[in-house]
């Protein structure tokens, strides 16, 4: 019998350890593997809190409910005493309170007790990803960097996630050098390519970045949504060389593909909809006809307008809101998200009411070709765009949709202001980027 249970703990402690590597590694089965540890064992604690923290990580509000009833059974299950389980539970009590800096800050305090805990520094960048503190994830990963060991287990990884902090926090080069280390360690590393399509893009190396992404694109098969994203990426780099018909070609063949089975899995998937309604919106500002292509999200966004989780993405759902002329449906968001925020304390709330929604009325602003209320509430708040989150190559977009107002506007000084804040974000050779190029006509 003991022997027998011997085996049992080990299987489940075998799936429990390879569902965290996957999800770390942004593999598409990690799920699956977490959901086996939690049947093999019902008072399993660990599954239970990697997967609160996989449906909390996703920022929406229609999986609240699952992820609170998962928090009450870890805390029946949990003994009283301090251990890292506690711990991990205490920080993503904080993040679901919207207390986004309070649990980073905790779990930055669990990483100086074991700086080589990969798992750690996934959820901790992703916390500091939604704050904008891009500095903050980059000290992290920087005062964890002398505890790994060159060829030890991970660090291929660790050095993926070394790379986006890196590059995030504007050190292009040392971005580069730690993305292309870790891809030569293992070529299937996803975030690994992620963080060289941010670095090449930052540093205006389009040619480079399409040759990159797509000699390495074969190896992203077994990944989750990152997968579209990495396309996303792809068609940022072909923006700038001018191929749009490959861009409309990949909208529908990689980033949002209806017979794809992630796609069928979760239509509603909030970087899905980033993805496709930020491209939307730049292929529209490059002068571009995409109103047929709007259409495909029209419906799901509709239904999503009491769900606010996160600012970021609940703006681009206001971007398909008002694409597709749903103004009624674009009020009743304006007025949910107002309400649901209106006294809340914390990051999340911050987000919202300081760059969220002025952002969101913003485009309402656009639609109608209300060019001075775009660039009295956009231009106001560009300096705090970090707010919401989000990387500089997705935030860009509103500087995109300010560039493009100032022409509208006439207004060749703010324009020219614009272009200089992008230089000193850290975008490289902004004057001659196919999206600040003028279009004034």
């Amino acid at each position: 019998m003991r022997n027998t249970e011997t085996s049992e703990r080990n299987e489940l402690s075998q799936q429990c350890a390879i569902g965290i590597a996957r999800s770390v590694r942004c593999h598409c089965d990690a799920m699956d593997y977490i959901d086996q540890a939690i049947e093999l064992d019902e008072s399993e604690i660990r599954a239970r809190l990697v997967k609160a923290w996989m449906l909390h990580g996703g920022r929406e509000n229609t999986v609240a409910d699952a992820v609170d009833a998962l928090i009450r059974e870890v805390e029946e299950r949990l003994p009283s005493t301090q251990s890292y389980d506690t711990q991990l539970l205490a920080a993503l009590k904080l993040s679901k309170a919207g207390k986004s800096c309070e649990s980073a800050t905790a779990l930055e305090a669990m990483l100086l007790n074991d700086p080589t805990d990969l798992y750690l520094h996934k959820i901790v960048q992703d916390e500091i990803f939604w704050l904008g503190k891009s500095d903050w994830m980059c000290a992290i990963t920087e005062q964890a960097a002398p505890h790994w060991q060159i060829g030890s287990k991970d660090y291929g990884t660790f050095l993926s996630y070394r790379a986006f902090a890196n590059e995030e926090a504007g050190f292009y080069d040392e971005a580069e050098r730690y993305s292309r280390m870790a891809l030569e360690i293992d070529p299937t590393d996803i975030w690994g390519t992620h963080a060289l399509a941010h670095t090449l893009l930052m540093k205006g190396k389009m040619h480079t970045g399409i040759e990159s992404l797509q000699e390495l694109s074969a190896n992203w098969g077994h990944a989750n949504q990152m997968r579209h994203h990495l396309w996303w990426h792809m068609c940022l780099f072909l923006l700038e060389t001018g191929e749009h018909e490959k861009i409309l070609h990949l909208l529908s063949a990689e980033i949002r593909n209806p017979e794809s089975a992630l796609v069928k899995a979760s239509p509603a998937a909030p970087i899905d909809i980033q993805n496709y309604a930020s491209l939307l919106l730049r292929l529209e500002l490059y002068g571009l006809d995409v109103s047929e292509q709007w259409l495909t999200l029209a419906d799901i966004c509709a239904a999503r307008v009491n769900n606010h989780g996160n600012a970021f993405g609940n703006i681009h759902d206001m971007m398909v809101l008002t694409a597709t002329g749903q103004h009624e449906k674009a009020d009743e968001f304006m007025r949910s998200m107002k309400s649901e925020y209106a006294d809340r304390p914390g990051d999340v709330a911050l987000a919202y009411n300081a760059v969220g929604i002025p952002v969101c009325e913003a485009l309402i602003a656009y639609r109608g070709k209300d060019y001075d209320t775009v660039l009295k509430t956009l231009g106001g708040l560009r300096h705090n765009l970090s707010l919401i989150g989000g990387s500089h190559a997705q935030r860009d977009v509103f500087y995109h949709l300010l560039v493009h107002a100032a022409e509208k506007a006439n207004q060749p000084e703010l324009r020219n202001i614009y272009i200089r804040d992008i230089e000193r974000i850290g975008f490289c050779d902004v004057p001659n980027r196919a999206a600040y190029q003028s279009r004034a006509h």
